[in-house]
This record gives structure tokens, C-alpha cells and sequence, in this order.
């Protein structure tokens, strides 16, 4: 769910198990104390625990997953893409505790989110009552927006809308996305085939998608890459879109 920062900031600390790990705001304050000089324009979204005796009009609420992203001023905006630099950090029992920094880039247009370059994304461990290390924050606020040459890219790689290519391209759509898998160097992240099926429908399927091919015309992998970034960036799990969308190039064999 979207919340206020003021809101972020009330995140009660998380125990689980015997581990207890820091209140939200100790995790969040070295990142908007960064972010801050720079912009005062942020996202928030947050997952409760799934079992909860409180209820959310309390102050004494946690919040075990956090996506937070900061909009850089429309001045570092680059083909109608807004540079965004992002923090998340998850705390689930059944998996390992991490957090994650990224830079990339939010098309305006339908607010997808693109994440272009592995050097872009920075995962570490978050263990009990232990800080996050914000050293690759700080790499990557110095980092060089390079967003413009991965979108010519994309729009330079013509699709031709014809019943061979497409049937050849969806099929390797789904089958990639069963074989492959991207490591974060923690935990390896898929992509289910139903959203490939899911990106053909709104490109090939739905008239009404703004995704859609006019069968008289050919697109290109700018607007396939869109239809799936659609999917992924929408998905009710904030903690691994970004380990999609950088797999995706290879499912797309950008």
C-alpha cells in the first residue's frame, strides 16, 4: 500500500524469531538524509505483517517490506524518463533479510520502471541489529545517467508484426522465462511465463492496450519491453522488480 513518509517513519522495529531488527525510521533516515539534498520528491509503499494483532489506525504497526523511491528533478529527466534512485529492504521469515539500492529510470508516460544495468543495483544482507551499508547509495547518486543509449537501443530494434516472428518471439518469450533466472548474488529471481502470455495479450490481443500492434504495422522492443515492465512493475510484490526487469533483457534478448 502507498503511505506518507511521515507515516514510513512511525515503523515500529521488526522481531522475528529471537532476531530483532531496528525500527523503520533507522533504516530509512541515512537514505532520505542522502536523497533530500537533491530532491523532496519520493514514493512510498509498504507491505504489513501478514499476521497482525494491531490494527493499522495504531501507531504500533511494522512494516516487514519497504519500497521507497526518490524522483530526481525534472532536470535529469532523459526521453520522458524520470532518473529514479530507490531503497528497498525486505524482513520475511522464511527467506533472508535484505535491502537493495537501484538507480534507473520511470517512464512518465505509464510509470514503468526500468532498470537497465546490473552496476545499477547494489543487494546486501540485513542482519539483526546491524546497519545497512549506504556506500553503494552514495556510488550510485555518482553515478552517470546512461539511460538515453539503452533506450535508442530499444527503439532502433524494429519487431516485425507478422504470424512467423510472432510465434517464433512468444514461444521464446515463455520458454525463456521458465529456463532463466537472474542472481543478485543472494537469492535467484524468475519470471513466471503467465506474464509472457499476459504481454502478448496486450500487445497482440487487447485493441484497447496502449500496447498494442495495428496488424498492418511493425513496433519495436521499446514498446514490447513497456508491455512487460507494465506487469512487472505493477505487481503486488515491491521487493523484486528490480531482479525482473534486468532479467528481462535476456528474455527479450536485448
Amino acid at each position: 500500500m502507498n503511505i506518507s513518509l511521515d507515516d514510513l517513519l512511525k515503523g515500529k522495529a521488526t522481531k522475528i524469531n529471537e532476531n530483532i531488527y531496528f525500527e523503520t525510521e533507522a533504516y530509512v533516515t541515512p537514505f532520505l538524509e542522502r536523497m533530500q539534498k537533491i530532491t523532496d520528491d519520493f514514493e512510498v509503499r509498504v507491505e504489513t505483517p501478514k499476521q497482525r494483532t494491531l490494527t493499522e489506525k495504531t501507531d504500533d504497526i511494522t512494516y516487514n517490506r519497504v519500497w521507497i523511491q526518490a524522483l530526481m528533478p525534472e532536470s535529469y529527466t532523459v526521453e520522458n524518463h524520470r532518473d529514479v534512485i530507490g531503497m528497498i529492504y525486505s524482513l520475511d521469515k522464511a527467506s533472508k533479510n535484505i535491502a537493495k539500492f537501484y538507480r534507473g529510470g520511470l517512464n512518465q508516460a505509464c510509470t514503468n520502471l526500468c532498470v537497465f544495468n546490473p552496476t545499477y543495483l547494489s543487494v546486501q544482507e540485513l542482519k539483526p541489529k546491524s546497519a545497512i551499508n549506504y556506500n553503494p547509495l552514495d556510488s550510485l547518486i555518482d553515478k552517470a545517467n546512461e539511460i538515453k543509449v539503452f533506450l535508442d537501443k530499444l527503439s532502433n530494434m524494429t519487431f516485425a508484426n507478422d504470424d512467423q516472428n510472432i510465434n517464433e518471439s512468444v514461444g521464446k518469450w515463455v520458454r525463456n522465462c521458465v529456463d532463466m533466472t537472474y542472481n543478485n548474488g543472494l537469492l535467484s529471481h524468475s519470471i513466471s511465463s503467465a506474464t509472457a502470455v499476459k504481454a502478448y495479450k496486450l500487445l497482440f490481443k487487447d485493441a484497447k492496450s496502449q500496447y498494442f500492434i495495428n496488424p498492418d504495422k511493425n513496433s519495436n522492443y521499446f514498446n514490447i519491453y513497456n508491455a512487460f515492465t507494465d506487469i512487472i512493475s505493477h505487481d503486488k510484490d515491491i521487493t523484486n522488480w528490480c531482479e525482473k526487469i534486468l532479467l528481462l533483457n535476456d528474455i527479450l534478448g536485448i
